[in-house]
C-alpha cells in the first residue's frame, strides 16, 4: 500500500511564505498555495480554519524568524539603534520580503503595526535606558524610530543610499534626537 504524504502546517507556511517573498499578500489563495505545493486545497483547509488564518499565522511566524534571524543582533549598546541597523540589514537582505511587507499596500497594516511594536517593546525591555517610560512614549518612540528607520532601510534597500554602519548610527541618531 502506497503511503500518503503528510503536509503539516510548517510545509503550508513555507509554501505561503515562498508565494508571499516572490509575490505579494493576494498571491496567499488556496488554489495557488496548493498548486505551489503539488497538492489539494484539502490540507491546507485541515491544518488552518480559513486563509485568514493562515495568513495571520504566517504573519507571527515571520516575526517570530525576524527576531531570531535580525532583531537578536546585537551592533550597538543602545537598543534603539539596534532595531534601525537590523531593521536596515532585513530591508537589504531580504528585499522582497521588506517590499511586501512594509511598502506595498495591503491589508494587514495594523497587524503589521502591531507585530512590529510587540517586537519594539519586547527588546526595548532590555535596555535600561528605556524601563521606566510610558506606555504613551513608548508609542511615540516607536513611531519616530520606525519611521527614520523604515527611510534609511528603503533606501538602502533599493540601493539609493549606500552608508556606512557608523554613518547610519549618526544620521539615525541626529534624527531621532532632533526629531
Amino acid at each position: 500500500m502506497v503511503r500518503k504524504k503528510v503536509y503539516k502546517k510548517q510545509h503550508i507556511l513555507a509554501a505561503a511564505s515562498d508565494l508571499l517573498e516572490k509575490k505579494s499578500f493576494s498571491a496567499i489563495t488556496a488554489r495557488n498555495v496548493a498548486e505551489h505545493m503539488g497538492i489539494s486545497t484539502q490540507p491546507i483547509y485541515l491544518e488552518f480554519k480559513n486563509m485568514e488564518d493562515l495568513k495571520l499565522t504566517l504573519l507571527q511566524t515571520i516575526y517570530k524568524s525576524l527576531e531570531t534571524d535580525y532583531f537578536s543582533t546585537i551592533q550597538s549598546d543602545d537598543f534603539l539603534v539596534n532595531f534601525a541597523l537590523n531593521y536596515i540589514e532585513f530591508a537589504k537582505t531580504k528585499r522582497n520580503l521588506f517590499i511586501v511587507l512594509f511598502v506595498e499596500h495591503h491589508s494587514y497594516g495594523q497587524q503589521i503595526n502591531q507585530l512590529t511594536l510587540e517586537l519594539f517593546t519586547k527588546n526595548l525591555k532590555g535596555d535600561e535606558r528605556y524601563t521606566a517610560i510610558s506606555p504613551e512614549n513608548l508609542n511615540k518612540l516607536f513611531i519616530k524610530v520606525w519611521i527614520i528607520a523604515t527611510g534609511l532601510a528603503s533606501l538602502s534597500a533599493s540601493g539609493i543610499l549606500n552608508l556606512k554602519k557608523e554613518e547610519i548610527i549618526a544620521v539615525f541618531k541626529s534624527n531621532l534626537i532632533e526629531s
